[in-house]
């Protein structure tokens, strides 16, 4: 936050406006789903690390006129804004001038660092790597047989399975390897009842 003249600023100029340095708020918004997994998380998660620094945000302001300002949020501003999908920011509006577009950008340097996008995350890392590769044809009805399998377990052998012990199950009896978050889901449902 920053004063001047006992103002309080809710904003800075931005001098220089490089934009291979900055990301449209909307792929920042994808980045933090991707990696929380949660349309909920990521409205909150990206507004507190914009208010908490970790993410910087800049403006660039378009004149009704065409005549263009780029200003830097302090985290102070944040405060007020709310980011509730991808493509919409809200809690600026007052602060425009009649006419006046506002397109929100989050800096890369500190996006990369905490989002990293997906394409720059090694292989190994991925977590679609790690499932096994499903054969293919047409998909199989493998939660029926899931459900009673995992009955079958938790009734005789006093446990309860896994998921990857149950999409085992479907590969060896349907040759179908389901989606482990399927299963995860399934197993969920079940044990809910």
């Amino acid at each position: 936050m920053t004063k001047r003249g006992g103002k309080l600023r809710l904003w800075r100029p931005l001098k220089t406006w490089h934009p291979h340095e900055w990301v449209p708020m909307k792929e920042a918004w994808q980045r933090v789903e991707a990696a929380v997994k949660s349309w909920s998380l990521t409205k909150r998660d990206l507004r507190l690390d914009l208010i908490n620094r970790r993410l910087v945000a800049t403006v660039r302001r378009i004149a009704k006129d065409g005549t263009e300002t780029r200003i830097i949020l302090e985290p102070e501003y944040c405060q007020r804004l709310e980011f509730p999908y991808a493509w919409q920011q809200l809690g600026w509006e007052t602060d425009a001038q009649e006419g006046e577009a506002w397109y929100f950008f989050v800096r890369r340097r500190e996006l990369d660092k905490h989002y990293p996008a997906a394409d720059a995350v090694p292989s190994e890392q991925r977590t679609d790597d790690l499932q096994p590769r499903r054969k293919p044809g047409p998909k199989a009805n493998w939660r029926l047989p899931a459900a009673a399998e995992m009955h079958r377990i938790r009734k005789e052998e006093q446990k309860n399975p896994t998921a990857g012990e149950l999409c085992e199950f479907c590969d060896k009896t349907l040759n179908h390897y389901p989606d482990e978050r399927e299963m995860r889901r399934l197993m969920r449902y079940l044990l809910a009842e």
